[in-house]
């Protein structure tokens, strides 16, 4: 199911989701209205996807868009980008105490990652 765009998104998929709606370079949008559905846009729910390195490396990005678009899913938004760690940090916030921590910012940074909302 897909969650709101709120508090469950993380900081990283609020940043990457108004980035990418806004139209920054790296974007690719389909064509026609930015919302799906009878409900008003306000009240529409939207999710952050990341395809994360290693998936990007296996070239696996075509075959995650598929299963989302094979369940009905709708793709507004998409972007390559190499995730600092100051917008790793601030993501993944609720982490920075636990042992594993600095092995989740070597690998989140270790090559290219996909979002998608």
């Amino acid at each position: 199911r897909l969650r709101p765009a709120g508090p469950a998104m993380g900081s990283l998929g609020r940043c990457l989701a108004r980035s990418l709606l806004r139209g920054q370079p790296g974007l690719c949008r389909p064509p026609g209205p930015r919302c799906y559905g009878s409900a008003p846009p306000e009240l529409q729910e939207k999710t952050l996807v990341l395809v994360k390195p290693d998936a990007v490396q296996r070239r696996l990005v075509g075959n995650v868009i598929q299963r989302f678009e094979r369940r009905g899913f709708k793709l507004v938004a998409m972007k390559l980008l190499q995730a600092d760690q100051g917008l790793l940090d601030k993501h993944y916030q609720q982490l920075r105490q636990k042992p594993f921590y600095p092995a989740l910012l070597a690998y989140m940074t270790s090559g290219p990652l996909v979002a998608m909302v």
